[in-house]
């Protein structure tokens, strides 16, 4: 079965789409069969894919919507180690529906069961991209992971919900009995001379391990939580408006910005480092 990891953080704008697409393409790259789950109505990642209009999957095969009436959804070739489960704006009132059990419904689809055999069993690694809440579809993408990483940007206020989206995850993991781990926090938009950004920084490798202590059921992938920060840079504004791979972008329009790629190299390695010895150690 494939390894599940959520990206998730309840306040906007932390990069969770640009970076799952990101993250998507580079472990495609590496030879790894790759599937996206867009879980947020808005369908940022979607969009991110190329796609312009979220109605062109209303009503057919590949319509997410189909999980929680237990159907099955055809994902979207983007590429042959590439597949996308797009999104659907009907996603929010499914969310908002008295419908009971509706947050185990995502790890129901990927992982299967009654005899029922899990998409995720077809691919290496399953990535989704959740929406900037704390509501059901978050919960959702929580209880379907076997990791949950989380972007930030360095402000107050981003630490404010980062901390907020940390409470989320634990208060998940206590009422569903969830076994996942943390696979760690990645700091976005990073400036390196501003001071605002360092202190923020700073302050989060203190509070962060402070809360999580408090709370021996929750598992980390690395005792190293945080990632090498991405700094800020315009290309991803650029690739996003143009719908086109960060690195397809730089590559061919943004070359004097390659330093991006070395990030993301060195962060997918070091994801892909963290999941094989906590696998191992699991075993």
């Amino acid at each position: 079965m494939g390894k599940i990891v959520g990206l998730v953080n309840q306040k906007g704008g932390a990069g969770k789409s640009s970076l799952t697409n990101a993250f998507s393409h580079e472990l495609c790259r590496r030879g790894y069969r790759v599937l996206v789950v867009d879980y947020d109505p808005q369908g940022t990642q979607t969009m991110l894919f190329g796609f312009n209009r979220l109605s062109e999957f209303a009503d057919g095969e590949h319509d997410i919507r189909r999980i929680f009436s237990g159907e099955e959804v055809k994902p979207v070739e983007i590429d042959d180690n590439l597949h996308l489960i797009p999104s659907n704006q009907g996603l929010r009132e499914e969310a908002e529906s008295g419908r009971m059990g509706k947050e185990l419904v995502l790890s129901n689809f990927l992982r299967g069961g009654f005899g029922k055999k899990g998409l995720s069993e077809e691919y290496d690694f399953v990535l989704i991209d959740s929406p900037a809440d704390s509501g059901a579809l978050t919960v959702g993408t929580i209880a379907a992971s076997d990791y949950i990483l989380i972007p930030t940007r360095l402000t107050f206020v981003d630490s404010t919900g980062l901390v907020g989206t940390l409470q989320t995850v634990i208060q998940a993991v206590m009422t569903f009995r969830l076994e996942l781990s943390i696979l760690g926090f990645i700091p976005v938009a990073y400036k390196p001379r501003l001071k605002e950004h360092n202190d923020v920084l700073n302050s989060l490798k203190q509070t962060i391990p402070d809360i999580l202590s408090r709370y021996d059921f929750i598992k980390v992938a690395s005792q190293e939580l945080f990632f090498e920060p991405i700094k800020d840079r315009i290309a991803w504004a650029e690739a996003a408006g143009k719908r086109v791979s960060i690195r397809e972008y730089i590559e061919k329009e943004k070359k004097a910005q390659r330093d991006i790629l070395l990030t993301l190299e060195n962060i997918t390695d070091e994801i892909l480092r963290r999941v094989l010895i906590h696998s191992e150690i699991t075993v």
